[in-house]
């Protein structure tokens, strides 16, 4: 039977992964900071036969190799600090995070042959104002002063390291680059999680320098689709591929698709993000992705439209108090 690794097994994205994992009748061994009996997201899986769980942090070398299996075929890799606030507040530990535990598994997927499947980000491609963005367009990022541009940098890093190795040593490896996903349990610290978790709880969502910023908003079911293909085909050997909708919407239409999907009358409140983050918070206006490669190397687009995403997701949230609680 087939099985793979899964790091940041208890987050949005890695929970919605091996769920589909376990459907498809794979084995699959989860590793996160986070106490099983804590980590909600992995109700579903917890109970699984298929699924073992070790809590721990991936920059510690022993955790690492308790937690890896040579036999298995991939190790998805999704471990990550996530968050503007974290990476503004503690760009030390984003950093570390990334790289020490990244070169702990790659140097164990190197040795084993295991295939990695990493999972970027569409920040590496910073302030770059022509859109949309293939997967080989310039980044453009601000300076090194500003903490802001530590969660691109430490991504861009790890995508340097994986196309180092494997052109060095052949190790089987592919990259993703996420574009604003967005779902069922995810933390309530993003635009829609937030205004829809806020809304429900009658609290007024938080829009950003008047919501003007355009993004491209994708649905978890999605992403967890391509993330797959990548993962096994064999035309991704090598390559790196946007997954995102190329729908572009503004910050202030999601705000509102999300209050009148949660049947809500509050308005949003209004807040500088200077005063939110510091004065040397840097914004992208415009975050669009090309998606052509992944639909011709993979068959993968985006199915799901954002109304329809936002819909489901509020569905969800109030058929789970747990999370509103």
């Amino acid at each position: 039977m087939n099985s793979v690794m899964v790091t940041g097994a208890a987050g949005m994205i890695g929970s919605h992964l091996i769920d589909r994992l376990l459907a498809d009748g794979v084995v699959v061994h989860g590793l996160d900071v986070v106490p099983l009996e804590r980590a909600n997201n992995l109700r579903e899986a917890r109970s699984h036969a298929n699924f073992h769980y070790i809590q721990g942090d991936i920059r510690d070398k022993a955790t690492i190799e308790r937690f890896f299996r040579p036999e298995a075929s991939t190790l998805y890799h999704l471990a990550s600090v996530v968050g503007v606030r974290h990476y503004m507040e503690d760009p030390l530990s984003l950093i570390d995070i990334a790289i020490i535990g990244t070169r702990n598994f790659i140097a164990l997927c190197e040795k084993h042959d295991v295939r990695i499947l990493f999972t970027s980000t569409s920040e590496v491609y910073g302030r770059n104002p022509v859109v949309p963005w293939k997967e080989t367009d310039d980044r453009v990022l601000g300076a090194t002063s500003v903490d802001r541009w530590s969660y691109a940098t430490s991504k861009a890093l790890i995508e340097h390291m994986l196309f180092g190795v494997y052109r060095k040593s052949g190790m089987p490896m592919s990259i993703v680059r996420f574009f604003n996903v967005y779902g069922p349990r995810q933390n309530p610290i993003y635009v829609v999680s937030q205004s829809i978790y806020r809304a429900l709880r009658n609290e007024a969502p938080e829009i950003y320098d008047g919501g003007r910023q355009t993004r491209c908003f994708t649905y978890v079911g999605d992403v967890v689709d391509g993330v797959i293909r990548a993962a096994t085909n064999a035309n991704a050997v090598g390559e790196v591929f946007n997954l995102g909708n190329p729908a572009e919407v503004t910050i202030a239409e999601v705000v509102d698709m999300c209050l009148r999907h949660s049947a809500s009358s509050l308005t949003a409140t209004a807040i500088e993000t200077g005063k939110k983050y510091g004065a040397v918070y840097e914004d992208i206006e415009r975050r669009v992705p090309d998606v052509s490669k992944a639909r011709e190397r993979l068959g993968w687009q985006a199915t799901t439209e954002v109304e329809t995403g936002i819909a489901q997701t509020v569905a969800w949230a109030r058929a789970n108090p747990w999370y509103l609680a």
